[in-house]
């Protein structure tokens, strides 16, 4: 229907345009200009119709528009080029004098009409683009907004140039085909002909162009409506949608990249719900029931500095010769996420497996190596350990070390500290390494041991220094007197206290045991 009332607009301003400039078709009666400008623009109007339904229906639809501005202003060009012809052939018309005003009149109107029905179906598209398939990614080349206005402002400049210069000629040479004087009254009477001539002009063209901004602000605002749409799905975690990208402007650049965000979004909300289950899963690895040993309070936490951790302890039980005996094993694969959390779980595995066969702290974590070295060996990642081995009523000790921090007892008795040291690569370094068991040593009433990771001592304040092992000796020192748990809790609050609102960089562990 547009499309038709536009035709039938160009028809008229056609018709009046070449009446009022060429002074030729000025001499022809009203029906014979009518004649003259309807044929070519109803059988253009008939070819448009028809391209439409062969052609241009059946192309994507991020090219219709473009394929429907261009066949338009061609056959505009086509019409005009038919009416200068025939006038040509029929009456004779000269081409610059008569021929060239018709086709200018033509081109600039076909020029109005062409873009805006572009417009228009840009408008039809974008009605129906949610719901059918569309290009989602970025544009392949690349027209600014501004480009467009540019050219556009210039276009219609040249054309209102060249319109007012074919006014101005036409004028010129009605005075110089008079055969008499000039006189005043016919300067007059050309001043005004100009004038009303280029008024109408201006008029015609501040029409078109009213009509084509407020056309173009009807798709910026679908465009900015479709985009926005979108975000606030987004932004209330509804990432179903993509946006059409429709144009090849700022606009389409933005639809470009919202949905790579959208996409990026959607990829890291299922690795986050990976992570979430592996983090799960993790967890359900570590011991789900209080330990209990004779004489021995124990307690035990790990905090992860990520979704997933490195660190890892365990409380290998199983009734043995002394009825009463136990391994804690403590450790802390190199990295964060998802690949030390798999290797956690396999160290972990494998030392529940060897413990079935072995309680010396040095086959352990021999046997537990040779196995983890078979996966790791050259990937650059290893596992340091540190395997305590408690047994009988007087609690007596002895252990092994895998390139691990040394556990430490504090003795109130003495008030000093000790160090239960051990010599040994971490696991998964060399497949034949072998490791010193050290004994013996009981843990007496009152006595606190400690074992812990590096994320405790190489917590991080606001000015970059260490939380450090003498810090958690005097927190330990100040509250051996209490419940391990609450021993536990006072280690993690105070390196909390300590990093002052500093990220969290490693997984901090800790076990701790207190002879009652």
């Amino acid at each position: 229907m547009r499309a038709f009332l536009l035709y039938f607009i160009a028809f008229i301003l056609i018709y009046v345009y070449n009446g009022r400039i060429c002074p030729f078709v000025s001499t022809l009666s009203a029906q014979e200009i009518g004649f003259v400008v309807f044929v070519p623009l109803a059988i253009s109007y008939f070819f448009r119709t028809v391209l439409y339904a062969k052609f241009i229906k059946k192309q994507k639809l991020d090219v219709q528009a473009v394929a429907i501005g261009w066949g338009d202003f061609l056959l505009f060009v086509a019409s005009g080029l038919s009416i200068v012809l025939f006038n040509r052939i029929v009456y004779g018309f000269p081409f610059f004098e008569s021929g060239l005003k018709i086709f200018l009149g033509a081109l600039t109107i076909g020029f109005f009409v062409s873009v805006d029905l572009a417009l228009e179906h840009n408008r039809k598209v974008m009605r129906v683009a949610g719901n059918m398939e569309w290009t989602y990614a970025l544009p392949q080349v690349y027209y600014p907004i501004t480009t467009k206005f540019f050219l556009f402002g210039t276009i219609t400049v040249l054309l209102f140039a060249s319109l007012v210069v074919a006014v101005i000629a036409r004028d010129l040479y009605l005075l110089g085909s008079m055969s008499v004087q000039v006189s005043k009254v016919h300067i007059l009477l050309t001043r005004k002909s100009i004038i009303v001539d280029v008024v109408f002009i201006m008029v015609v063209l501040l029409g078109f162009i009213v009509n084509l901004l407020y056309s173009y602000s009807l798709n910026l605002r679908m465009l900015f409506k479709s985009q926005t749409g979108v975000l606030e799905r987004v932004s209330r975690g509804d990432m179903d949608d993509f946006v059409p990208v429709m144009t090849s402007d700022e606009f389409g650049i933005i639809a470009g990249h919202t949905n790579t965000m959208i996409t990026g979004l959607r990829d890291r909300i299922r690795m986050m719900e990976g992570l979430k289950v592996a983090a799960e899963m993790q967890q359900a690895l570590f011991p789900k029931k209080q330990v209990k040993f004779t004489g021995v309070d124990i307690a035990a936490s790990s905090v992860f500095s990520d979704e997933t951790g490195g660190d890892f302890f365990d409380f290998l039980e199983k009734l043995g010769p002394e009825k009463n005996e136990m391994v804690v094993v403590l450790g802390d694969v190199t990295g964060h996420g998802i690949g030390a959390a798999l290797l956690m779980a396999s160290t972990r595995a494998y030392l529940r497996m060897q413990a079935e066969y072995e309680y010396s702290p040095s086959d352990l974590l021999a046997n537990a190596n040779r196995l983890l070295a078979y996966d790791s060996y050259g990937t650059g990642r290893f596992v340091t350990l540190f395997c305590l081995h408690i047994a009988g009523e007087n609690c007596a000790m002895k252990w092994a070390s895998a390139g691990h921090d040394p556990a430490i007892i504090y003795d109130p008795e003495k008030s000093e500290f000790r160090e239960l040291k051990a010599h040994g690569l971490p696991l998964g370094v060399l497949p034949d390494s072998e490791y010193e068991e050290v004994c013996c040593d009981t843990l007496r009433s009152g006595n606190v041991l400690v074992i812990g990771t590096d994320g405790i001592w190489e917590a991080l304040a606001p000015d970059g220094e260490m939380f450090g092992k003498e810090r958690l000796k005097e927190v330990v020192r100040m509250n051996h007197d209490k419940p391990a748990t609450e021993i536990l809790h006072a280690v993690v609050d105070a390196v909390k206290v300590f990093q002052d609102g500093e990220p969290q960089l490693d997984d901090i562990t800790i076990v701790i045991l207190k002879a009652e």
